[in-house]
C-alpha cells in the first residue's frame, strides 16, 4: 500500500506544473505559460474526425523572452506525454498519439507564440 501511495504522490509532483496553469482554450492539454494570456480573436479550429488542425495566439504580459517559454514546454510538455521532434530558436514540434505540436514564435515584441496542432496524416 505504501508503494502505491509513493508512486502517486510521485506522479503528482511530476505534473504538478501543469496542473497548476491554465490550459489554451481549443486544446485539451495544453498548459498556458505563467504570465501569458491568450489572443481569443486570432484563434481557430477546422476538422473532422480523420484529421484537423487548431490554432491559439498567446501573448506575454510582460517583457518575456522566448526561451522562457521553451523552457516551460520542454519541461511540462513530456510529463504529459509529448514528445520532442525538433527545437531550434524560434520554434518546438512535438509529437504525440499521431498528433504534431508546433510552437513557434510569431514577433519578438511583444512577445506573440502561435500554438497548433495538427494531425500526422
Amino acid at each position: 500500500m505504501y508503494k502505491i501511495l509513493a508512486t502517486m504522490y510521485a506522479i503528482l509532483l511530476l505534473v504538478s506544473p501543469a496542473l497548476a496553469s491554465d490550459f489554451i482554450e481549443g486544446f485539451e492539454d495544453i498548459p498556458l505559460a505563467d504570465g501569458f494570456r491568450q489572443l481569443d480573436e486570432q484563434g481557430f479550429s477546422f476538422g473532422n474526425e480523420e484529421s484537423g488542425y487548431t490554432e491559439a495566439i498567446i501573448t506575454a504580459d510582460k517583457h518575456t523572452k522566448f526561451n522562457d517559454a521553451i523552457q516551460f514546454y520542454l519541461n511540462t510538455l513530456p510529463k504529459l506525454g509529448w514528445n520532442l521532434k525538433e527545437k531550434n530558436r524560434t520554434h518546438l514540434i512535438f509529437i504525440r498519439d499521431g498528433n504534431i505540436l508546433e510552437i513557434s514564435r510569431l514577433q519578438v515584441t511583444p512577445l506573440k507564440i502561435s500554438v497548433n496542432m495538427k494531425s500526422e496524416n
